[in-house]
């Protein structure tokens, strides 16, 4: 048996954990049956799954306790397959409403935190002979597991690869992940320090004089996006042609293409607040982690969505020019500080919420939006082509909508999350953004 610690910045998001705020993420992978499989496709697969029932690291662990500082992992004897993964049918006609019905309520249901803190479900019935599979995970043992790319990285890269590997068979090694930012010793205290400092005094700055461009944190309106948080969720989804959203990036001048995706759910916000009579006269706010792999090298950008701006390409430029000022801002500050700067930053946040004061705090920021990583080429499962997939993410206390984006076979695939009660019409939001896409390419 065996235990290990749990970075500070994880024990710290569970410090919010609650029944109605919980910390797991999910992702949905949808697949087509191969026009060449048998009848008995589903149930092979299922029982292919089943019958590797031995479970890796760290998938066989749970968290022994939660305490802030204490927070550890207990590695399990055993573990009772049969709770973790079960096949289940989707109700005829198997749309996507259907899906999206179906995978709302599962992410809606808590995790058994005495069990190692994961579920898997296959989906079969969707229209067109298709499957899915819907991973749910706690958000820290992704940390332990090597970061979001186990959620795909079992899938095989050659349609002739016809070996099934369960997810709960793969653990990857954080350190070959190419992309993962290696953070440097202290080099120089000094300047580090004296950047910190540089970055919070214009922090600061900006709040006072209630800046446009530097979002600042506690300076959001708070909205309907604001309102109660219980476990109840919805989910919607969205996708995008990969080379659209590029080439409109460029025409544009934009960063990257996050500033169009940030562009997208502002402009759809803009519109869904406003048929409420609803949308304040300030910018929407969204935070926008900048760690992919890891929570321990988390940095946190606010962005301002310039949804007071009714011109569509000058609301374009208001973010762009948000984004930039938000990268920048981060890019004084010491790598080896940043988690801290961030954490620092949501103090105020996490004490209000301990305190049972945060539905009287100032909003934080109005909404979540998260770049997660994609695989890289065609992915398959018993032959059986990934066509689509989807993340689902957490939603922190009075925070009631998070967006997620990820890249796959040339696509940008959209997962929103809400709060069920105060977002009610979460599909609208999904449809206003991609009419803001049609109205940003009229734009130009």
């Amino acid at each position: 048996m065996s235990r290990g610690k749990v970075p500070a910045i994880i024990s710290s998001m569970m410090s919010l954990e609650s029944d109605d705020t919980p910390m797991h993420i999910g992702v949905l992978l949808r697949f087509q049956i191969p026009a060449n499989a048998s009848s008995t496709f589903m149930a092979d697969l299922a029982a292919d799954f089943r019958r590797q029932s031995d479970v890796v690291f760290p998938w066989n662990s749970r968290l022994l306790s939660r305490w802030v500082i204490k927070t550890q992992w207990q590695e399990c004897q055993s573990v009772d397959l049969s709770h973790h993964f079960r096949q289940i049918g989707l109700p005829a006609p198997g749309g996507e409403r259907e899906l999206g019905v179906l995978v709302s309520r599962l992410h809606s249901q808590l995790l058994d935190m005495e069990r190692p803190p994961w579920e898997c479900f296959l989906i079969e019935g969707l229209e067109g002979n298709g499957f899915a599979l819907y991973i749910k995970v706690h958000r820290a043992l992704l940390d332990v597991a090597g970061g979001a790319e186990v959620l795909y990285t079992f899938l095989a890269q050659s349609k002739g690869d016809s070996e099934v590997t369960p997810p709960w068979h793969c653990c990857i090694d954080a350190d070959s992940i190419n992309d993962v930012p290696q953070v440097e010793a202290w080099e120089d205290p000094v300047a580090a320090a004296t950047g910190l400092g540089k970055a919070i005094t214009r922090l600061v700055g900006a709040g006072i004089r209630r800046d446009r461009t530097l979002a600042v944190p506690y300076r959001a309106p708070r909205t309907a996006l604001n309102g109660p948080v219980n476990r109840q969720r919805r989910f919607a989804t969205q996708r995008y042609d990969q080379k659209t959203v590029s080439e409109l990036t460029r025409k544009l001048g934009g960063c990257d293409d996050t500033v169009t995706l940030l562009y997208l759910c502002g402009s759809a916000l803009r519109r869904f607040l406003k048929e409420f009579n609803a949308l304040p006269d300030e910018p929407l706010v969204a935070a926008v982690p900048q760690s992919r792999v890891y929570l321990s090298d988390f940095s946190l950008a606010f962005v301002s969505l310039a949804s007071d701006e009714a011109d569509p390409l000058a609301r374009y430029a208001a973010v762009d020019k948000s984004y930039r000022a938000a990268l920048a801002h981060l890019a004084d500050v010491a790598p080896e500080l940043r988690m801290a700067y961030s954490l620092a930053a949501s103090a105020p946040f996490i004490a209000s919420q301990a305190a049972g004061a945060q539905p009287w705090m100032p909003a934080m920021f109005n909404l979540s939006f998260i770049n997660m990583p994609g695989p890289i080429g065609k992915r398959y499962l018993a032959g059986a082509e990934l066509v689509a997939l989807h993340n689902l993410s957490l939603l922190m206390p009075g925070t009631a909508l998070a967006v997620t984006s990820n890249y796959y076979d040339d696509a940008v695939s959209i997962g929103l999350i809400g709060a069920r009660d105060t977002l009610p019409h979460l599909q609208r939001v999904a449809v206003y953004m991609g009419l803001a896409l049609e109205q940003l390419e009229a734009s130009i």
